[in-house]
């Protein structure tokens, strides 16, 4: 498969703001904590694939009252691969093509909902790797180019093109404020084989 990594667009912004409109009106009822716009299309300047990248934050006790509701308002859940302590939603409106990392046809932003507790792992890493880059232009050039030259070659699934990031996104967290048994943790994940069809990637 061909990853598609865009220079950044300030759309992006404008559309993670009308997705947390719409996600919050369908979670009325669920005390969220948060709605955070994370990976790549979070950051100004920085190249990305064009799919934006959400993480819901409940309480442990509202998790399912959240999937139930988040599935009547279009999604559907999508169980992660082992170890990932998140669940993940696909949009049922880009469910024929689920996993394809270009725009949609009517020219929609793609998306991707992740439904977190706040000690999740991978909302740790989500969180992290955004506010590294946020304060570390060098750091957001430096991944860019990783990028742009890993979406210069095929790869058998989306696992590989994650796999070529692990060194970049160890650079950039080994900045950010987490203990480091939350850095092993992530590593142990971001290490993981790479994924078959029908996987979920650790989204980054």
């Amino acid at each position: 498969m061909w990853v598609s990594v865009l220079p950044y667009d300030p759309a992006w912004a404008t559309a993670f703001s009308q997705m947390r409109t719409s996600l919050s009106a369908a979670l009325e009822g669920v005390p969220v904590i948060s709605i955070e716009h994370v990976g790549s299309t979070s950051v100004p300047g920085l190249a990305a694939k064009p799919i934006i990248d959400i993480d819901i934050i409940v309480a442990p006790e509202d998790i399912p009252s959240a999937m139930e509701l988040l599935t009547a308002h279009g999604y559907t859940y999508a169980p992660e691969p082992r170890g990932i302590d998140r669940y993940s939603f696909r949009y049922n409106a880009h469910a024929h093509d689920s996993g394809a990392t270009r725009p949609t046809e009517d020219g929609a932003v793609r998306r991707a909902v992740y439904l977190n507790v706040p000690t999740g792992v991978a909302l740790q890493n989500h969180l992290a790797v955004r506010d590294v880059l946020l304060r570390d232009p060098g750091l957001v050039e430096e991944y860019a180019r990783v990028k742009t030259e890993l979406a210069t070659r095929e790869h058998e699934n989306i696992g590989y093109y994650g796999l070529g990031k692990n060194g970049i996104l160890r650079k950039i967290l080994a900045k950010g404020n987490l203990a480091p048994e939350v850095v092993e943790a992530i590593a142990k994940v971001n290490v993981m084989p790479p994924l078959k069809m029908g996987d979920v990637a650790f989204g980054r």
